[in-house]
């Protein structure tokens, strides 16, 4: 809200999508790393919610450093074409991504690995 009030002329808010951008790309590495720490019978790329995330770390990664360069630089022409191009890029493969996750079958398993049995208890029971 203050960058929209404080703005002298109409434009593109530049810091609070940046902010947006680097918020929302750690909350999907944090993501990862949750699910990383989990073992599954079955790979991670054959769940729909990876190719979501794929999706948006593309996104908000190759928009995050678009808008971050493009503050200096919106004002030339030649660079106006490029921002189309790269922007439209990004969310097209993005686009692709989502649609790849809607069409991957799940498995009706549910079959989770304990981590947490201690190796220890192996040995005793001999």
């Amino acid at each position: 809200f203050y960058d929209f009030f404080a703005s002298r002329e109409p434009g593109l808010a530049y810091i609070p999508l940046v902010l947006e951008y680097i918020l929302m790309l750690s909350f999907i590495i944090f993501f990862f790393f949750e699910i990383m720490q989990e073992m599954f019978v079955e790979p991670i790329y054959q769940k729909a919610i990876f190719w979501i995330s794929v999706a948006f770390i593309i996104n908000f990664s190759g928009n995050f450093f678009l808008f971050l360069y493009s503050r200096t630089s919106y004002k030339d022409e030649i660079f106006k074409n490029q921002f189309t191009i790269i922007y439209s890029s990004v969310t097209i493969l993005k686009n692709i991504l989502l649609c790849i996750s809607v069409m991957v079958k799940e498995s009706n398993k549910n079959i989770q690995f304990d981590n947490n049995i201690p190796f220890e208890s192996e040995f005793n029971s001999i």
